[in-house]
């Protein structure tokens, strides 16, 4: 099999455009699939009845903290595909969208690529899902979304040993994109930005979700750029994690503190997981 696109859950996605779209796409039948990961122990009831779609769930309990890079791990070791696409879930591709991310690794073995992910915006709503409507629309407003759409070949992704499990990732706020980023460059992979990728991602109530966890995650990923490590902490393959000693207390207690009274500024009580618990779990 060519490609395998790995998208994944924690009960809380609003919508699941990605499942329709990457499954209708104009590559060639049985050279493709589309696998969707859910941590909990039941995925939305709409993908079951995609049967385009292989839906895995991870059976975590409902009281477990959701933990993405278990399920992006999940979906890397089920793939039976050459070529990995590793997009957000809830995105909106044309139908070429896979002919485009094969071409493209034909050029360069040892190749990174992202794609850009267009957003809507505010002040400039859609009206429908209509693709002339997302084009007209939808602008780039982070050049460097390293969660939008990774593509590399699954031979790179376990040589790098996939997303780091570590509990510094934990959360439905989590930098691990960027993690894989660090990792793939500390590895020497050519990494390439295409424009010709283009994904559509409609407005959703947690789109500009901010939280404190970000701040631990980039000074893990600090201390990994310096080291100039490729392998996690916790990964697919334990043989294969770090050897370099990392550190218990990143953050000193002057920086605890100042975190500590952000949150409280924030109003932590609308953490991302407690909403989205309280939303799903009620």
């Amino acid at each position: 099999m060519k490609v395998s696109v790995l998208m994944i859950d924690g009960s809380f996605r609003e919508n699941t455009y990605g499942a329709k779209y990457f499954t209708k796409q104009n590559f060639p039948e049985g050279e493709f699939e589309v696998i969707w990961v859910e941590y909990y122990d039941r995925a939305k009831e709409e993908l079951y009845l995609n049967d385009q779609l292989k839906v895995i769930t991870l059976n975590y309990p409902r009281e477990s903290m959701y933990h993405s890079s278990f399920c992006f791990n999940k979906g890397i070791t089920e793939a039976k595909g050459d070529i990995l696409i590793i997009p957000d879930a809830d995105v909106i591709v044309e139908p070429d969208f896979i002919q485009k991310v094969w071409n493209i690794h034909q050029e360069f073995e040892k190749l990174v690529v992202y794609g850009y992910r267009y957003n809507e915006i505010a002040e400039d709503k859609l009206n429908s899902l209509d693709i002339n409507e997302l084009k007209q629309k939808c602008l780039i407003t982070n050049p460097t979304n390293y969660g939008g759409c990774l593509t590399v070949r699954k031979k790179w992704m376990l040589e790098i040993n996939g997303y780091d499990q570590h509990h510094t990732f934990e959360s439905g706020f989590h930098s691990n994109g960027l993690d894989i980023f660090t990792r793939f460059r500390n590895f020497g992979m050519a990494i390439r930005w295409d424009h010709s990728l283009k994904l559509y991602h409609p407005m959703h109530a947690f789109t500009a979700e901010r939280a404190p966890e970000y701040a631990e995650q980039r000074k893990l990923i600090q201390w990994r750029s310096k080291k100039l490590d490729y392998r996690p902490l916790n990964g697919i393959d334990s043989d294969l994690n770090t050897k370099n000693q990392f550190p218990d207390q990143l953050i000193t207690d002057k920086e605890k503190k100042n975190e500590k009274e952000k949150e409280e500024k924030e109003n932590t009580g609308n953490n991302f997981l407690k909403k989205l618990k309280r939303r799903v779990f009620k």
